[in-house]
């Protein structure tokens, strides 16, 4: 379980540095990518340490999102912020909020994917 929640926090905090929701698709996520990169260049930041660290979390953040390849600094920027704000979309402390989780992870994509198709029919409220 801890696993996860680490797996849920991290990519939380993904979206947060690349400023996208949750449900970005990798077109969303290139374009945040390439946006924030640019205003956080060390070459346009005249090199400071803070532009350098922030480039490098940007990058680790996309990698995270668009390849799922996971990032050790992400973890150690979420540690390092005063108090994370905790989503309550999930109760991780059960097993109900993982499942709902993991559907949500692995389901919903394709849910998003079908959701204007409707085969030509109209629904009818009349049974």
């Amino acid at each position: 379980m801890e696993k996860i929640t680490r797996d849920l926090e991290a990519r939380k905090a993904a979206c947060k540095i690349l400023d996208v929701e949750e449900m970005a698709d990798k077109q969303q996520l290139k374009k945040a990518y390439r946006r924030a990169a640019i205003k956080y260049h060390p070459d346009h930041n005249e090199s400071s340490a803070e532009a350098n660290k922030k480039f490098a979390l940007i990058k680790c953040a996309y990698e995270l999102l668009a390849f799922d390849k996971p990032c050790d600094r992400i973890l150690e920027e979420i540690n390092s912020w005063p108090g994370v704000p905790q989503d309550s979309k999930y109760s991780l402390e059960n097993r109900w909020g993982h499942f709902l989780w993991w559907r949500e992870k692995f389901f919903e994509s394709d849910k998003e994917k079908n959701k204007g198709k409707s085969n030509g029919r109209k629904r009818s409220s009349c049974i």
